[in-house]
C-alpha cells in the first residue's frame, strides 16, 4: 500500500480566498472592526498557528490554547458562509480531479489528507468542491490540537500505521508550500511539490523536494513521475 497525502489549499484548490475572509470576520468580532488584521505569511500554516499569531499580533500577549481554539471554532462557524459567497471565484486546480479518480481506481494507493486545516474546516472546503468522495477522512491528517505541520505529520503517520502496519510501502506527500516538504521530510516520506500556490517554482526548489512540478500532469504521467 502507497499513501498519497494531499495538502488541499493551492494543491488541490482554490477557494477564492474565501478562509481569509472568515478569518477576518471573527477577528473583528473579536476586536472590533476598527482593528486592523495583522499581516502574517498564512500559506502552508495550521489554523491553530495562523489564529494565535493573529491574536499576538494583535495585543503582544500570546493566547492560550484555549483563546486560539476558540477563535478557530469561531472560524468554522463562518467557513462555510464565505465559501458560498466565494464560489464564483473559487476552482478545483487544473488536473486535480482527474488524477483523484485515476487514483482512486489504483488498489494499490490510498488517498488521505495531509492539511493544517481542521477535520472540520478541510471537509467544508472538500464538501463544497466537490472532492469529499476521494478522501479517506478517518485516516487523514488534520491540525487538530497541533501548531505546526511535522507535528500533525507525525500524528498523520501514526494513525496510518495503527490501521495498517506493515502494509505500508512509502507514503508521498504533495503541496504547494515549503511546509509541505519540511512535514514531508520529517516522516519520511517523498515529497512533491506542486507551484500552484503562493510560492514560485523557484522558491519551492530551494527546499530540495524528492519532485517539483510546475503544475499538476495528467494521471498516467503523474503515476510514472511517482513510480520512477
Amino acid at each position: 500500500m502507497k499513501l498519497l497525502y494531499w495538502d488541499i489549499d493551492g494543491t488541490l484548490l482554490n477557494t477564492g480566498r474565501a478562509g481569509l475572509y472568515a478569518i477576518e470576520e471573527v477577528f473583528h468580532d473579536l476586536k472590533g472592526t476598527d482593528v486592523p488584521v495583522p499581516k502574517i505569511a498564512a500559506g502552508g500554516r495550521t489554523d491553530n498557528f495562523i489564529c494565535q499569531q493573529l491574536l499576538y499580533k494583535a495585543t503582544g500577549i500570546m493566547p492560550t490554547d484555549e483563546e486560539v481554539h476558540a477563535f478557530c471554532r469561531g472560524y468554522e462557524k463562518k467557513l462555510l458562509k464565505w465559501l458560498k459567497r466565494k464560489a464564483d471565484e473559487g476552482v478545483v486546480l487544473p488536473q486535480v480531479e482527474a488524477n483523484l479518480a485515476f487514483f482512486q481506481q489504483c488498489k494499490e494507493y490510498k488517498q488521505l489528507l495531509l492539511t493544517g486545516n481542521s477535520a472540520t474546516g478541510a471537509r467544508m472546503k472538500m464538501d463544497v468542491f466537490g472532492l469529499s468522495q476521494y478522501f479517506d477522512f478517518p485516516h487523514s491528517g488534520f491540525a487538530f490540537n497541533y501548531y505546526y505541520r511535522d507535528d500533525l505529520a507525525r500524528n498523520a503517520l501514526a494513525i496510518a500505521k495503527k490501521a495498517w502496519g506493515d502494509a505500508i510501502e512509502m507514503a508521498y506527500v504533495i503541496g504547494d508550500t515549503p511546509y509541505d516538504i519540511q512535514c514531508g521530510k520529517a516522516i519520511g516520506a517523498r515529497t512533491v511539490s506542486v507551484a500552484t500556490g503562493r510560492y514560485s517554482y523557484e522558491e519551492l526548489a530551494q527546499c530540495a523536494p524528492w519532485k517539483l512540478l510546475h503544475s499538476l500532469p495528467e494521471p498516467e504521467t503523474f503515476l510514472k513521475i511517482i513510480e520512477n
